[in-house]
């Protein structure tokens, strides 16, 4: 209408649903890949995406992107000129997202790319649902600790705003991630590229444990953009999706062993899975943990002095064991499904006597990752 007053409102922003989402394989799978573009849009995904459809191993992923507006300057929507959403409202968004559109999928996959990385992790935070969802998650650049240049420019746009250093929305973040994300039960990833000086390595790495810090080629956007299988960027992706899954079961007194356990199957590219319920409770048996077994590649027993003790009796540890050994027995004797892993000179208990183990007291934790990536369990 001529003559019709704009109304121009800088101060409350509105927030924008995002766009429609990308399907880029749908083969009525249970499990999806999704990925959460930064800053530099959904298109710089692109070569990735091209790479993921084609390498061999993943083939039978669906494969989707979720999108939202992330420009960098106000823009008019039905003539009011408004800011791009925050993280916090592209979170809860992506959150609902996953909720209603991929409900139908028994394991999510995430990839976030700069800012879609701290979307994913603020939607990890938040959501029980997708937390319960997701089996690996992988960020690449994504600055948790924060980009000082921001600052400068905090006022042009929400975004910016929570990605600057010390932003309400990193703070918060980082105080929740130091509760919650300690042992996910997910396996991730946490990646930095060699010539990133928009996000540089420390803001990408934050705190996170070294066992899941990874390093590629490239900068803040070329990192994702490989345009050969062979490239290191792709093999990262493939190795966490197709990675052994393992399962670890002890109990509570051997924990700090274990975790040591953990870490270096995590650095050998395994996907080791504990019950961190288990933790805190020790005596609650839930079909999560059953899942968890029926869906591992391999069933690692640790077996000491106090474990052995535990088996003499009832409890989660007990009903683990056994579970194990039955679906061993599903398996086939060649599956090599059970593995004891002695941590003390212990005899091996009647039911697991039958099956190939690796003594930790006299070897390592490298060399029991060495040991199940050549499927020779029992050291010479």
């Amino acid at each position: 209408m001529i003559g019709a007053r704009l109304s121009i409102n800088l101060h409350q922003p509105i927030p924008i649903p995002p766009r429609n989402r990308m399907k880029y394989r749908d083969l009525a799978s249970d499990s999806a890949i999704v990925l959460v573009h930064g800053f530099a849009g959904d298109k710089a995904w692109q070569p990735m995406i091209d790479q993921l459809l084609e390498h061999p191993n993943l083939t039978s992923w669906d494969i989707d992107s979720f999108q939202y507006v992330s420009s960098w300057m106000p823009r008019w929507l039905r003539y009011r000129l408004v800011w791009s959403p925050s993280l916090t409202n592209i979170a809860d968004s992506f959150s609902t997202y996953c909720m209603s559109t991929l409900n139908r999928y028994k394991h999510l996959s995430l990839l976030g790319h700069s800012a879609g990385g701290l979307i994913i992790e603020r939607a990890l935070m938040d959501s029980e649902w997708l937390r319960n969802r997701v089996r690996h998650v992988a960020l690449f650049g994504a600055p948790t600790g924060g980009v000082r240049a921001a600052r400068r420019l905090a006022f042009l746009n929400p975004q910016l705003r929570d990605v600057a250093a010390e932003s309400t929305f990193l703070r918060t973040l980082q105080a929740d991630l130091s509760r919650q994300w300690k042992d996910p039960t997910f396996a991730w990833r946490i990646v930095a590229a060699v010539d990133d000086v928009t996000v540089l390595r420390e803001s990408v790495f934050y705190d996170f444990p070294r066992a899941v810090r990874r390093t590629v080629p490239g900068d803040h956007v070329t990192m994702i953009q490989p345009t050969r299988q062979d490239e290191p960027v792709v093999g990262l992706v493939a190795n966490l999706l197709c990675s052994p899954r393992l399962f670890l079961s002890y109990v509570r007194e051997d924990e700090a062993i274990v975790k040591d356990v953990f870490a270096t199957l995590v650095r050998h590219e395994f996907t080791p899975w504990i019950d961190q319920g288990k933790l805190v409770a020790g005596d609650v048996w839930d079909s999560k943990i059953l899942e968890a077994l029926r869906e591992s590649d391999r069933f690692l027993v640790f077996l000491s002095a106090h474990a052995i003790a535990k088996l003499s009796g009832e409890g989660v540890f007990r009903h683990e064991v056994d579970t194990a050994v039955a679906l061993q027995k599903e398996r086939g004797a060649q599956s090599a499904f059970v593995v004891p892993v002695r941590l003390e000179d212990v005899p091996l208990p009647q039911d697991l006597a039958s099956f190939q183990w690796y003594d930790l007291f006299t070897g390592s934790a490298e060399g029991l990752a060495k040991a199940l990536e050549a499927s020779t369990l029992k050291p010479e």
